[in-house]
């Protein structure tokens, strides 16, 4: 019988935060809108990879074709290290979650990985601060709500598909979670919404980075993603 209520109770506070997104049909239209969106940009990025990688394979046999043109290689550590001088970076609760409060602090990103089509991959490395879950539950539920902020305050890591693509001077990067896991074994059975909130949340705007050269009129005109680096291509 306890674990049972355990389990129903688990149960209940995951249909209680879901919930709002579940039964309203403006939600769930939002949603859907959003996949789309993002499947109709991953589809523009991976036109834009073949053309770029085209571009680049002529070049290289044809070395007068890229004109004065020179290229910055960007390898997974130097983008590991870059990275670190962007955190520790803070998030509102509420940018996971309608009914969080406090922060999620990003800590590190790690493991970067170049993948196929102008992608990336990485870990982000998570951690609330003063977390707390602000949704009613019933009384007999409290306890695993309890869990859930400890779990958050313990840390989690998200592996994270990074879509990169170049608008005009600027590269943007559109994350997507691909799953979470809370260091915290208290954490177990919320990996699934956690990494959904992160998708329909916190990641739903892209990163933008200048890539202009200070003190330099070099303006990008070319990115690709190969199997050792991200390779930028400037025109003086």
């Amino acid at each position: 019988m306890r674990a049972a209520s355990r389990w129903s109770a688990m149960g209940l506070v995951a249909w209680t935060g879901l919930m709002g997104c579940a039964s309203d049909p403006r939600a769930r239209m939002m949603a859907l809108e959003q996949e789309n969106a993002r499947l109709t940009q991953a589809t523009q990025a991976a036109d834009e990879a073949v053309r770029a990688s085209a571009e680049y394979s002529e070049e290289l046999q044809s070395p007068a074709k890229a004109g004065n043109t020179f290229s910055l290689y960007y390898a997974p550590a130097t983008l590991e290290q870059a990275a670190s001088r962007m955190v520790p970076y803070r998030m509102p609760g509420r940018d996971f979650h309608s009914k969080l409060a406090g922060d999620i602090v990003v800590e590190r990103l790690t493991d970067f990985r170049p993948l196929s089509r102008n992608r990336l991959a990485c870990r982000a490395h998570l951690r609330g601060d003063n977390v707390r879950y602000t949704g009613k539950v019933p009384s007999f539920a409290k306890g695993q709500v309890r869990d859930f902020e400890r779990a958050v305050a313990a840390g989690a890591v998200a592996d994270l598909e990074v879509q990169l693509t170049l608008e005009g001077s600027s590269v943007q990067a559109r994350a997507q979670a691909v799953q979470a896991r809370f260091n915290s074994k208290e954490g177990a059975g919320y990996e699934r919404q956690l990494t959904d909130e992160m998708n329909q949340r916190a990641l739903r705007l892209p990163l933008v980075f200048d890539l202009s050269i200070q003190g330099t009129s070099a303006t990008p005109r070319r990115l690709m993603v190969t199997g050792n680096h991200v390779i930028v291509t400037y025109t003086p």
